[in-house]
């Protein structure tokens, strides 16, 4: 409390006066005090994260209205999956950077499925994540889709394999990302619609480095899409066999709050993350990894849904 009262530069007895109070008018307790200090209760958790949204939104309210007479500004917070981040990240961050230089960008990198809490919560203005069925709620422009592949050592006789079906992968022992996140919903999906089940999973992490590594030392294979792995498979680190019957696939999209897309500065970021995706993309030799582009009038409409248009899609040769 006393480090807290030194952030907000008012005294300690004065906040904790304010925090009594408005447990008081909320009438639940929203703190645990010991000797240690203080711990939010469950209350309390649930209350930080509406506080959180109020004041993202209140800053959007503020460069809103600025942006009307001046250039963009101010921060913006985008977060990206580690899976995409490999190669989209700094293209991103760098056109942002050249087209706005008032606005300062802050990434952030994490597993899809954080993403969205965070963009759901106010931690974080916009960013981009994959839909498993979960933007409902959210503002989203998609922007890529990309097949999965197995990933697999050099070394193991897989490697000389140009395809593999998704039943001959149930049979095989991976190593996955933990449960909702990563490649793993959309590998499930694929299997379910089939018939299979995931059940051998031997070794799981949220670690996208790891995978990779379980996959090339020949621990294990791992399912991941092409932006993971391009420098590996370049390299001859890790070797790579599409999965097909059925093609399994997933998609991204640049998703905010409705309430972020009153923000000058976060549409112009979304649109230049946008653009620079694609943009990368086309120029690209990246296997099965396709951008998608809005042709849906709503699409410039910033809390309207986008649509899918044109695809342009990279030969898987």
């Amino acid at each position: 409390m006393s480090r807290a009262a030194g952030d907000v530069h008012i005294a300690q007895s004065a906040l904790s006066q304010h925090v009594a109070s408005l447990e008081r008018e909320l009438k639940i307790s929203l703190l645990v005090r010991s000797a240690r200090g203080v711990t939010p209760t469950e209350a309390g958790k649930q209350l930080y994260r509406h506080a959180q949204l109020l004041l993202q939104q209140a800053e959007h309210a503020r460069a809103s209205v600025l942006s009307c007479s001046s250039e963009p500004s101010g921060p913006v917070s985008f977060g990206m999956p580690l899976s995409l981040a490999v190669e989209l990240a700094f293209p991103v961050f760098e056109a942002v950077w050249l087209q706005y230089p008032l606005v300062r960008l802050q990434m952030q990198e994490g597993v899809s499925g954080n993403i969205l809490d965070w963009i759901k919560n106010g931690r974080l203005t916009l960013g981009v994540a994959f839909d498993n069925g979960n933007l409902d709620g959210l503002d989203s422009v998609p922007v890529v889709e990309e097949r999965l592949f197995l990933a697999v050592s050099p070394r193991s006789p897989l490697a000389r394999r140009k395809i593999i079906t998704l039943a001959e992968v149930e049979q095989l022992e991976l190593v996955m990302p933990m449960p909702g996140q990563g490649v793993r919903p959309r590998l499930e999906q694929a299997m379910v619609r089939e018939g299979l089940v995931l059940s051998r999973v031997v070794g799981e992490a949220n670690s996208l480095s790891l995978l990779k590594q379980a996959a090339a030392s020949g621990v294990a294979p791992t399912v991941l899409g092409w932006l993971s792995i391009a420098k590996e498979v370049e390299r001859g680190i890790l070797a790579t066999v599409e999965i097909v019957r059925p093609t399994v696939t997933r998609s991204a999209s640049l998703c905010m709050l409705p309430s972020a897309a009153y923000s000058q500065s976060a549409l112009r970021v979304r649109d230049a993350a946008a653009k620079t995706i694609r943009l990368a993309i086309a120029r690209s030799k990246w296997r099965g990894v396709r951008a998608l582009h809005c042709t849906d009038e709503r699409a410039s409409n910033p809390v309207a849904a986008a649509g899918i248009g044109r695809i342009v899609e990279h030969s898987t040769a």
